[in-house]
Formats: C-alpha cells, sequence, structure tokens
C-alpha cells in the first residue's frame, strides 16, 4: 500500500485534476487498514436498527435522529471512513505531505472515525433497549413531543440548558429522564459568564445519566458540580477487552474570557497557515498544558461515582468481564451486566433496578380509561347498556387509542 501511494505523491500541484482511478486509491486504503472489520460495522449497524424499529411499535416512537457524523457512518460506513482521507489525501496529491505522512494520519483518522462510531453505535443500542424495556412496561414516550427520538446533542445546549435526549413517563405518574454525554457546555456571552459555566467544559462526562422524574434542564451551577445530581450513570463498553486498558484524562483549569478567546485565535491562524503552507508572522501566545493522569478503564466508573454521587452506578458491557473485575466493581455499589452481545432482554436488570422503589400516583381517570381500552368489547357493551337505560337506542360507538 505503501509504494502505491508513494506513486501519487506530488503528481498534481494544484490539486486541480485528480484522476479518478487515483480517487480509487482511497477506498484501497480504507480497505487495507479496516479490513474484515468493515463486515463487523454492518452487522452491529443491523442489530441497532433492530431495537429501534421495535421501539416504534411498542413506544410510539415516528423516527430517531442521528447526528450528522453517526448518520453518514450508518448509512454506508465504508464510504463515510473514505471521507475521513479528504483533506490527508488532497494534500499527499499536492505533494504537500509524504506518502509515509499519509499513512500514518490516515491510518489515524480511519481507525479514530471507526472505532467512535462502533462505539456509538452500541451506546444507542443499549440506551435504546432500555427504552424498549420500559415500553413492554407499559411506558410512554413523554418528550420529546414530537415523537422522534434524538441521539445527537448538537445545538441542544445553545439557550443555556441541558435538555433530556428522551422521557418516558406511565399511568401511575413514574417518569424517568436519559441524558446521553451530558453534561455539555452551554452557552455563555463575556468572561463572567465563562467563569460561571467553566464547570462544564472541565467535568468528566459519562456515557448516559438517568434522573427519577421528569427533569428537562439538568444545569446547576450553584453546587461543586454542574448539574443536578443524577440517579444513575451509567457506561455503555463495547470493546473486548476494554477492562484491561488504559485512559488518560485530560487536565483542565479554568480560563477567563480573553484567554480562550486568545487560544481559539491561535488555533485559527496555525491551522490555516498549515493549510495554505503559510509561515505566520506574528509570534502566537503560547499556553501551558494541564498535567492529566492515566487510569484503568474499568475505573472510570468509579472516579464518575465520586464526582456525582448518583445512587448507584452501572456497567453495561458487550462482552464477558474478567470476574475479578466484576467483583471489584460490585464491592463499590456498581450494577455490572456483561455478555449482553446485542440481546436487549439481557439488559432487563436495569430495567428492574430503575423500577425498584418506584412509587405509584394513582390517577383513577387515567387507569379507568386504559382500562377501556384494553376491554374494548366489555366496554363498548357496558356504554350500550348505560344509553338504553336512558331511552337511547340510536347509538355509534366509534373508539380510538
Amino acid at each position: 500500500m505503501l509504494e502505491k501511494l508513494k506513486e501519487v505523491e506530488g503528481i498534481d500541484k494544484t490539486g486541480t485534476n485528480i484522476p479518478e482511478e487515483v480517487e480509487k486509491l482511497k477506498e484501497e486504503f480504507v480497505d487495507y487498514i479496516i479490513g474484515s472489520k468493515i463486515k463487523e460495522a454492518y452487522d452491529w449497524i443491523s442489530n441497532l436498527y433492530v431495537v429501534l424499529e421495535e421501539l416504534k411499535e411498542k413506544l410510539s416512537i415516528k423516527g430517531w435522529l442521528f447526528s450528522r457524523e453517526m448518520k453518514s457512518f450508518v448509512e454506508n460506513p465504508k464510504k463515510h471512513l473514505v471521507k475521513k482521507l479528504f483533506l490527508y489525501f488532497h494534500d499527499l496529491v499536492r505533494g504537500r505531505i509524504t506518502a509515509e505522512e499519509f499513512f500514518s494520519k490516515g491510518r489515524q483518522a480511519v481507525n479514530s472515525s471507526f472505532g467512535s462510531n462502533m462505539r456509538s453505535i452500541y451506546q444507542i443500542w443499549g440506551f435504546s433497549s432500555i427504552l424498549l424495556g420500559l415500553a413492554e412496561k407499559d411506558f410512554k414516550l413523554s418528550y420529546p413531543e414530537h415523537g422522534y427520538l434524538s441521539f445527537d446533542r448538537t445545538g441542544k445546549q445553545k439557550s443555556g440548558t441541558i435538555p433530556p435526549n428522551a422521557v418516558v413517563s406511565d399511568i401511575f405518574g413514574r417518569s424517568y429522564s436519559f441524558f446521553i454525554e451530558a453534561p455539555r457546555p452551554i452557552a455563555w456571552e463575556d468572561g463572567n459568564d465563562l467563569q460561571k459555566v467553566w464547570k462544564l467544559y472541565s467535568t468528566l462526562r459519562p456515557d448516559m445519566l438517568i434522573y427519577k422524574g421528569f427533569y428537562m434542564d439538568i444545569v446547576d451551577l450553584s453546587g461543586n458540580i454542574p448539574i443536578k445530581r443524577p440517579n444513575y450513570i451509567i457506561e455503555f463498553k463495547e470493546l473486548d477487552d476494554w477492562w484491561k486498558r488504559w485512559r488518560y484524562l485530560k487536565g483542565y483549569k479554568p480560563l477567563s474570557g480573553n484567554e480562550w478567546r486568545a487560544r481559539w485565535i491561535k488555533g485559527l491562524y496555525e491551522g490555516l497557515a498549515e493549510v495554505l503552507g503559510a509561515t505566520l508572522k506574528d509570534n502566537m501566545p503560547e499556553f501551558a498544558q494541564d498535567k492529566g493522569k492515566r487510569i484503568k478503564e474499568y475505573k472510570i466508573i468509579d472516579l464518575y461515582k465520586s464526582i456525582y454521587n448518583p445512587d448507584k452506578g452501572v456497567v453495561i458491557s458487550r462482552t464477558k468481564i474478567d470476574e475479578q473485575v466484576v467483583s471489584e466493581l460490585s464491592s463499590e455499589n456498581i450494577l455490572v451486566i456483561d455478555d449482553t452481545g446485542f440481546s436487549s432482554e439481557k439488559l432487563s436488570p436495569i430495567v428492574d433496578e430503575l423500577l425498584s422503589g418506584s412509587i405509584a400516583n394513582i390517577n383513577y381517570k387515567d387507569l379507568a380509561f386504559e382500562f377501556a381500552m384494553e376491554r374494548r368489547e366489555e366496554f363498548v357493551e357496558w356504554i350500550i347498556n348505560k344509553f338504553k337505560k336512558l331511552g337511547i337506542n340510536n347509538i355509534d360507538i366509534s373508539l380510538t387509542k
């Protein structure tokens, strides 16, 4: 593959007349890097759509909304990965980077995109499976009202709030609010605003938060953490050996509005200079990087618990986890659900956990309506008899759920 890349290095200095057969080299590169794993992507996507279609029937959703990145990947994984090579390949044929540099950067871009999208697929599958389990307990989608389940948070915080991805409720007044990858930064206007919301930039972000109740905004800047305390924190783990891996956590320090803008301008200038092949005349400011730390991947849920203080932490793993790790997590009040594959039924323990200890508020009118809809024939007969007693015999009854 490297030899083929060397053949096209610098063949078109302007990058405007790249032959079609040269463009196809990007597809060959993706095949070389990903190989048979692309079939696995199609299998995962198929499993995701199975549970989404079930939600249409059982939760009465109208559809779903993916992020732009996710939508592109699930529609055509290979084509999506090829897109990630566009800028690097353009630089290669112009002679701006060498074949070796393209190989390194391109491989990183393809693997990173593939990994993050596969992770998102499992995360969305797990979230949807939990909703499906609640739907089978007669929960309905209360939010969003339009009935389209959103898995994207892009632009959701522009109003200065963090809204849920979904809220489900039942006839007994029980509700559960779900937040995927929150907290996130919210809108701010000046330095004072930034100082207030900075904790939302620097705090760690679990895969999913669940709240008992109907929550339309979880921002709370008054306490030690920038959001309201969640009832559950859930981490989804899709890799075969995830618990053997390490995670690097970046360090953060509070920024003033002026420093934030200076960093933004520096990044913009340096990025443009790299693309244009230009040299900056002005000296850009230097910023010290805070030291991060390295921890075992399975320890991250403990860290989340120590920060957010939920009622319980939950780990949902696609594969079987080492028994010693399971024992260690369980001793820390963490519910471990492993070896799930793509079986929604295996997530029933988290549904049972959510419902345990919940208090039902009985609304007799709603219960009567539910009873009438479930036993329509008896209800219609009861209505007819009632009207006949009143001397009304010309009756036209149409019941819709």
